[in-house]
């Protein structure tokens, strides 16, 4: 998932994209630091959010060169704390999916990307930017390659995901996992060593005497 971000302020930018690539969801910031350069670009297709800072928010040239380029992804705008409100009646009208005012944290402009992302779900987990899981298609990919889960697979890999980077216990994988059954530990054991073979490692690390935890680590 790649996000375009044009921020001047290099501190924030930084914060941002720091932040952003610690969440769960790995994501690829391109980013800009001065408004020429996205003058520059020829197409914005590629893009799945636009964060922009732009030095006249009001006027829709900017806007209508990304839609006319092939930039169709919900647009972001981040506007300077001093800006004045009659401005805001005009950034209405031009439609804006979110508008953020300085000064922000970097968590709160997370969740707003996460939800025009579409991806404030528990199905789509990322690894790397390469490397993900889909729960939905019980799909693993591996850049080019594609992995398929059985049910009690992918179920297992969508809890640890999910508590990533926090470890589950057996209790919890017999509860999430094997519902109204009440599966041995050898049997749990069994089940992440079939997943684990099918994986790239290390993927999921065991504790002992506690339960398991997936390692969310980007060299994978």
């Amino acid at each position: 998932m790649r996000i375009l971000l044009l921020e001047p302020d290099r501190a924030l930018a930084m914060d941002m994209i720091r932040y952003l690539n610690e969440c769960r969801l790995k994501m690829e910031i391109h980013w800009l630091e001065k408004e020429e350069e996205l003058t520059q670009m020829e197409s914005f297709s590629d893009y799945s959010l636009f964060v922009l800072n732009l030095s006249e928010p009001t006027n829709p040239c900017t806007m209508r060169r990304i839609r006319s380029r092939g930039g169709y992804a919900p647009l972001m705008l981040i506007l300077e704390a001093g800006i004045d409100r009659s401005a805001f009646k005009t950034l209405y009208y031009l439609s804006y999916d979110d508008i953020m005012v300085k000064n922000f944290l970097p968590e709160e402009i997370t969740f707003k990307i996460y939800k025009l992302c579409n991806v404030w779900n528990d199905d789509l987990f990322f690894i790397s930017n390469h490397v993900y899981f889909d729960f939905r298609k019980s799909r693993f990919c591996n850049k080019k390659e594609e992995i398929y889960l059985g049910k009690k697979e992918a179920l297992l890999l969508q809890i640890l995901l999910l508590k990533a980077p926090h470890w589950v216990s057996h209790e919890e994988i017999a509860c999430f996992v094997y519902s109204d059954e009440i599966p041995s530990e050898e049997r749990i054991r069994s089940l992440v060593r079939q997943l684990r073979s099918k994986l790239p490692s290390p993927l999921i690390e065991c504790i002992k005497g506690e339960g398991y935890r997936a390692i969310m680590c980007s060299s994978i």
